[in-house]
């Protein structure tokens, strides 16, 4: 049995990005409809097929083809997201979903997707046609005046073959004669039939899990300083409910619990996220309002079993810790064990304000921690005793995520060099 579907894993997705700045959701969701008929339109009418599974694909991207700008600090602000830094988010897009989406390999579609179709021959691709797609779909939220139900053909002559493919524009005039595109725009019904084409296919456990750990990424790789933090919590929170003997069902619901216990994170500032010394009473709280913007991500899109394992990870056994301060009596064993292993995290990994601890200073806090009946005794005294195995098997992946980073930002700063020639 699925801990989580797929249609929640679309809607886990959505919620997360909408909530920092829905006016780039609401963008990406009409440039990935857009997209999505146009392809449907070929699908019938033309000698051009493609899978259903190319077709959720490619819309997924154009949901997501902005997804470079979550990189921005001042992402929340950010209104004229289509003439700002545009390279720059095109190009942190296209890494994040080639390295770290199940998309990775139909990504190159967003690199290119604010490049004018007249200097598309500058460029090289197997996707060019769904690029010159993409392109035009991306600028219709900007162009359409959404009021306006309907549009004629030469509405957008002067930008035949300059800003946008002929072919592509033929292609969109011909898909909005037939579905009515504009009207479903204005009307809100394009959200229904995205809903119906996401929820169609079914995938498998190992493609949600790249979805949402996507999700996550792109929310850790924000600071250098949190990019193996929430790796490292699911980690080791699974390492321990082995030695705690979890059933089945309960490891795959600390699992999803742990992988998405700080997706609230992408809502608190980079400053207060990165900060060097003690926050400040209202720093905290903001900080602590992670936890709650995760609780209205997640609440009636994920089992309650993976919801509460998500938002009580704060919590503490002697009902000090948030945010509602609950008691050891309210608290599961899966809870109590990503607590601890969220700090263990914490302790383990270098932070702005610190240095990574020692074995014997973490060891110490945690044990200091759970004899003031703050966290589970049994929990850390396990951990104590298989401390050097839990490390060491978590290093094996560590490394990896950490490649992943730097990769990233190296692949970003070659790409960028390249990119000067579209600026000539």
């Amino acid at each position: 049995m699925s801990v989580i579907s797929s249609k929640d894993v679309n809607e886990i997705i959505r919620k997360t990005l909408g909530i920092i700045n829905q006016k780039i959701m609401n963008h990406g969701e009409i440039t990935g409809y857009i997209l999505y008929k146009m392809m449907e339109y070929e699908n019938t009418y033309t000698e051009q097929h493609y899978t259903e599974q190319e077709i959720m694909d490619f819309a997924m991207l154009g949901i997501l083809h902005d997804i470079g700008l979550y990189k921005e600090d001042d992402i929340k602000n950010v209104s004229d997201f289509e003439t700002k830094n545009f390279w720059q988010h095109s190009i942190y897009g296209f890494l994040f979903l080639k390295y770290l989406s199940p998309m990775g390999d139909k990504a190159e579609v967003v690199l290119y997707h604010h490049l004018d179709y007249n200097r598309h021959n500058l460029i090289q691709s197997r996707y060019m046609h769904i690029i010159e797609l993409l392109s035009l779909a991306d600028k219709m939220d900007t162009f359409l005046h959404l009021k306006e139900e309907r549009m004629e053909p030469d509405y957008f002559a002067k930008y035949r073959d300059i800003s946008f493919s002929g072919t592509a524009l033929d292609l969109f005039h011909k898909a909005q004669e037939r579905y009515g595109i504009t009207e479903n725009l204005v009307n809100g019904k394009y959200k229904e039939e995205l809903n119906v084409l996401l929820a169609k296919r079914a995938f498998n456990e190992q493609y949600k899990r790249g979805f949402l750990e996507m999700l996550v990424y792109t929310i850790d790789f924000r600071s250098e300083h949190t990019v193996i933090h929430t790796l490292a919590t699911v980690n080791f929170a699974e390492q321990l409910g082995r030695l705690a003997r979890l059933s089945g069902r309960d490891l795959r619901d600390l699992h999803y619990g742990a992988l998405l216990h700080d997706l609230g994170k992408i809502a608190i500032p980079l400053n207060i996220l990165e900060s060097t010394g003690r926050l400040s009473d209202d720093e905290m709280k903001v900080m602590k309002a992670h936890v709650r913007i995760t609780e209205m991500i997640l609440e009636g899109v994920v089992d309650d079993a993976v919801l509460q394992i998500a938002v009580r990870h704060h919590e503490k056994l002697d009902g000090t810790g948030y945010h509602r301060g609950l008691k050891a009596e309210d608290l599961t064993l899966a809870q109590q064990i990503v607590a601890v292993a969220d700090i263990l995290s914490a302790l383990y990994g270098k932070r702005s304000y610190k240095e990574a601890f020692s074995k014997e200073k973490i060891l110490s806090i945690l044990s200091g921690d759970a004899d003031n009946g703050k966290i589970n005794r049994n929990v850390v005294t396990s951990l104590e005793r298989n401390y050097d195995r839990i490390i060491k098997e978590f290093e094996k992946e560590k490394e990896n995520t950490i490649g992943l980073y730097l990769k990233i930002k190296e692949q970003y700063e070659v790409i960028s060099e390249r990119f000067k020639m579209f600026d000539k």
